[in-house]
């Protein structure tokens, strides 16, 4: 009696494909632990920028005809929901240079020769980006308070943990839509040089041109038209009052600051990844 040999079934499914996508994120995140350094190198240059823009500025939100703007809080706390964007912006061309770098070492090539979903090889990136810009926000809004309890107005975060995650799931959003813009621009020029340059060139003026720096009304009044088309503006005052209370964003309405911010930031996340799956289609095609 003859025998049937045995043949593996290659699972098929959302099943199958959220599994590939975890696999593949695990090793992102894996190659991530295996660089601390670069993490280490990354929160530098922000927490350089807290230290001393809070100390350098400190004395503006104590004047009486500021005050009001910073919403009662000592500069170095107003400035901190601009130094976890600025973590973002400068740390998010490594999602565009990675998937450059599995293409230069092959790594892309045998996974394309596996019968694993396309999309997930793409998501796998992406989620282990996402999951590094938080770890790093985390760790920014966290040495901002530890930092906060040294100087003479301590660090108080209004709404405490909860006000925490809320402006860390505004980061979240926020990065989303970066690690978008730069695998797409990652897979257009095919060049860690240029995607880096133009993910830099780009991150300054959109960090300057926003209220990062000083609240809209102490802005000049072209900036400040600038700045209410800019979506930084809406990410990091939707996180000062999530940290800082609605105090620190008068004259905004803050659930419909908290709507606006999720529709805008949402709707450029969703252009981004479109961009980028469309470009990684073609690639792999």
């Amino acid at each position: 009696m003859s025998t049937q040999p045995s043949v593996d079934v290659i699972p098929r499914g959302t099943a199958a494909f959220a599994a590939e996508t975890f696999v593949l994120f695990r090793r992102s995140f894996r190659k991530l632990l295996r660089r601390p350094i670069a993490i280490y190198f990354s929160l530098i240059q922000p927490v350089i920028w807290l230290l001393l823009f809070g100390q350098i500025f400190n004395g503006v939100a104590k004047l009486p005809t500021a005050a009001e703007y910073f919403g009662g809080k000592s500069y170095f706390q107003f400035f901190v929901p601009a130094v976890l964007l600025q973590t973002l912006l400068f740390s998010a061309p490594q999602s565009g240079i990675g998937i450059i770098s599995d293409m230069q070492s092959g790594f892309l090539n045998k996974l394309l020769t596996t019968p694993v979903h396309r999309m997930a090889i793409l998501l796998g990136r992406i989620f282990g980006d996402l999951v590094r810009m938080i770890l790093q926000g985390l760790i920014i809004v966290v040495l901002a308070w530890l930092f906060g309890q040294l100087q003479e107005d301590p660090v108080r975060y209004e709404y405490g943990i909860p006000g925490m995650l809320g402006a860390l799931a505004i980061a979240l959003l926020f990065g989303l839509g970066l690690a978008g813009f730069n695998v797409y621009i990652a897979l257009r020029t095919k060049n860690t040089e240029s995607t880096f340059l133009i993910a830099n060139f780009l991150a300054l003026p959109l960090l300057f041109s926003s209220s990062a720096q000083l609240p809209l009304p102490l802005l000049p009044s072209w900036l400040q038209r600038v700045a209410m088309f800019n979506p930084v503006t809406y990410a990091i005052d939707s996180m000062r009052l999530l940290l800082n209370g609605p105090q620190a964003v008068r004259g905004t309405e803050p659930g419909l600051l908290l709507l606006k911010t999720v529709l805008i930031l949402g709707a450029i996340a969703a252009v981004t990844l479109t961009l980028a799956v469309r470009s990684f289609r073609k690639s792999v095609r």
